[in-house]
């Protein structure tokens, strides 16, 4: 119990920190590719930081965001009779 007299729940406390902590100023790794921005870092540490315990650093970030890169040029190959279209366009031939 704090002095307060309330209780503090300390899982909570620590995802508000590491949340807190992403708003700090981030920085693009060295050898990144020029598509990744310090925004972009940014948004992967804020959308990811909840589901981790420990502080993820802008290089966790990196390894996310080309992780991600790696699967949609996988994934974008499909089959050579196939194409992937963008959402919105029409999938008549």
């Amino acid at each position: 119990m704090s002095q307060s007299g309330s209780s503090t729940n300390p899982t909570k406390h620590l995802q508000h920190c590491n949340t807190d902590a992403v708003s700090a100023r981030v920085v693009v790794p060295a050898g990144s590719p020029s598509w990744v921005t310090e925004e972009l870092i940014e948004l992967t540490l804020k959308t990811w930081q909840p589901f981790y315990s420990h502080q993820l650093i802008e290089t966790d970030a990196l390894e996310m965001i080309m992780g991600v890169d790696q699967l949609f040029g996988v994934v974008s190959r499909g089959r050579s009779n196939e194409a992937i279209r963008g959402t919105g366009e029409s999938q008549q031939s």
